[in-house]
């Protein structure tokens, strides 16, 4: 049995794709949670480490993508093989896609999917391939070839999600100047001009 964690801040969320996971005869629940925080104390008192992580960029006032880092860490502590990770988001945001395959997932896909293209997702992880829609791939071809960093990608989307630079700030832990120089070199190099014509790429 595939040994899967789910990591999401709606119990809808998780009781559906859990219910699914479980008709399917091929998964096992090995743990949930609903904070980045939490997620991590899991994934560290869990032992072995899952085969899977379906994993949500938003949960609460966290960024779901922080808990990558620390289950990197944790299988690199262990000598373990880093479990497949599957994004699966509400967003569909070309920027957030590229910040996700940037920080480690093997695949993204949006909570509006239809069931066989998750299965897709999920079975590529497994084989340690990566996936993506296809509609994502050439506005982040374009995002890359535009020369974002990764926390300008990062911040790219959430101007594009309508949050402040305030928001921003406390949502990254930097200071509203930091946003501000970001946004400066974000709009020089998408060849825009404002936060309405960043918001519509």
């Amino acid at each position: 049995m595939i040994r899967v964690v789910l990591v999401d801040d709606h119990p809808l969320a998780i009781n559906g794709i859990g219910a699914w996971l479980d008709a399917a005869g091929r998964f096992t629940i090995a743990g949930t949670a609903g904070t980045a925080a939490g997620a991590r104390e899991l994934l560290e008192s869990l032992d072995p480490l899952p085969d899977l992580v379906i994993l949500d960029i938003a949960l609460g006032g966290e960024n779901g993508l922080a808990v990558i880092p620390a289950l990197k860490e944790t299988a690199r502590k262990r000598k373990a093989p880093l479990p497949g990770i599957v994004v699966c988001s509400m967003y569909e945001d070309p920027f957030l896609v590229q910040s996700a395959f940037d920080a480690g997932a093997g695949a993204y896909v949006a909570k509006s999917a239809d069931i066989r293209e998750i299965v897709t997702a999920i079975d590529a992880v497994l084989a340690g391939e990566t996936y993506a829609n296809p509609a994502y791939e050439t506005p982040a071809r374009q995002w890359a070839s535009a020369g974002l960093s990764a926390r300008e990608r990062e911040i790219a989307a959430m101007v594009k999600r309508s949050l402040s630079n305030k928001q921003i700030a406390v949502k990254l832990g930097i200071s509203i100047r930091t946003v501000e120089n970001h946004l400066s070199h974000i709009y020089v190099k998408t060849n825009t001009y404002s936060r309405n014509e960043l918001a519509e790429l």
